[in-house]
């Protein structure tokens, strides 16, 4: 093997090296991306919950106070 086929030959090996990189860094970004979304949802889905609890409980105040009121 002659030096420029060796560095033709090293040159490939370094240009698919740097696209599987690209390609990881690129699918490290993605899921970087998903996780903050998932966290988000994740979040809007406690607050939604923690919300439809305290009206839950405040419906049930609101019934027991015009049970009372009924039962006068």
């Amino acid at each position: 093997m002659t030096f420029e086929e060796f560095q033709h030959t090293l040159e490939q090996m370094l240009a698919i090296q740097r696209e599987l990189q690209e390609g990881q860094l690129r699918l490290y970004e993605q899921q970087e991306r998903q996780t903050k979304v998932l966290n988000q949802l994740i979040g809007y889905s406690i607050s939604a919950e923690s919300g439809r609890l305290d009206l839950e409980d405040k419906m049930m105040l609101l019934e027991n106070r015009v049970r009372r009121l009924e039962s006068r």
